[in-house]
């Protein structure tokens, strides 16, 4: 089956709940299972209950926050979590949110640069080339992505990182960043068909549309009251409802039909697939499907539906 993965949602799911998410995406065929960052919520220790619950699929980051934890750390977590799979382990890193980093008083500085001396770091720790450590672990090389939405970050992703991890993006504008990946491997002189283009695309699967459309609409016009993605959506073509947005309109007042399935799958699953090939066909190696409830569901029944929708 063509390459596909998903996530883990960021709230609400038990260490029970991460099992029972990974065997069924693995079940369904998926190739890798990632977890998101969210405090109190630890993107590398859910990948790790990931990685003890199941025997084939990637498991990882999607993304954790630089910003969190100095990057010896994170290299000798993604070392052990490596371990422990087999070799399945996937790093994704990331700046997250000037407004979520306030929060805990952390200074991102140039978050491009921070980002670049953050890879080099992880990498030397994890390869044993870094001078302050003189202990080398004889283990696979672990995979790094990095999460990216702008020029710079994409061009760091082709020059650094195995893989782009962007998120909420039209066909077209991936087909941009995947153009700023391509000028900075050539930079750096690595082959651009080298970096993984992958993209995390939103799901609300449901036969309902009207259903689907508002639980896709209220999950995600809350992205739009941060920076970041404030000027993703101006990139994706809607700057004129980020403007509306400044001007005081609630984001979910303002989220139309036509900004929902420009960056996101939604409606019936036959429907869902169809979009989803727009992406495949704009140069998204592996779309990373995020799930979200139409209605009541748990998150297990929602891995299920979406295992069904888009798994073999």
């Amino acid at each position: 089956m063509p390459r596909i993965a998903t996530i883990s949602p960021v709230w609400g799911c038990s260490v029970g709940d991460l099992r029972e998410l990974a065997k069924t995406a693995e079940g369904g065929g998926f190739e890798a299972i990632f977890s998101p960052e969210v405090p109190p919520y630890n993107g590398l220790a859910n990948a790790q209950v990931f990685a003890e619950a199941t025997t084939k699929i990637k498991v990882g980051t999607w993304i954790t926050n630089i910003y969190m934890r100095q990057a010896v750390i994170a290299a000798a977590t993604a070392m052990t979590i490596q371990e422990i799979s087999g070799g399945r382990m996937v790093l994704g890193l990331g700046v997250s949110h000037k407004p979520v980093n306030d929060r805990y008083e952390i200074v991102m500085g140039d978050p491009v640069e921070k980002m670049r001396g953050y890879v080099k770091a992880v990498k030397s720790f994890m390869d044993g080339t870094a001078p302050a450590l003189t202990l080398k672990r004889d283990l696979p090389k672990v995979p790094v992505y990095i999460a990216g939405l702008t020029k710079g970050a994409a061009r760091l992703a082709g020059e650094a990182a195995a893989g782009i991890m962007p998120y909420m993006s039209t066909p077209e504008y991936i087909k941009t960043l995947a153009g700023y990946v391509a000028e900075g491997a050539k930079a750096a002189g690595r082959d651009p068909s080298e970096i993984d283009i992958t993209l995390g695309i939103p799901s609300v699967v449901s036969d309902d549309l009207e259903l689907a459309r508002k639980a896709g609409k209220r999950g995600l016009s809350g992205y739009l009251r941060f920076p970041f993605y404030q000027r993703l959506m101006r990139n994706n073509g809607f700057g004129d409802v980020i403007e509306k947005i400044k001007g005081g309109a609630d984001p979910a007042e303002v989220f139309t039909d036509e900004m929902l399935d420009a960056v996101a799958l939604v409606g019936p699953a036959e429907r869902c697939r169809e979009r989803l090939e727009a992406y495949r066909k704009a140069g998204v190696s592996l779309p990373i499907i995020v799930p979200n409830a139409a209605g009541k569901q748990s998150n297990v029944d929602v891995m299920k539906i979406t295992v069904a929708a888009y798994g073999g």
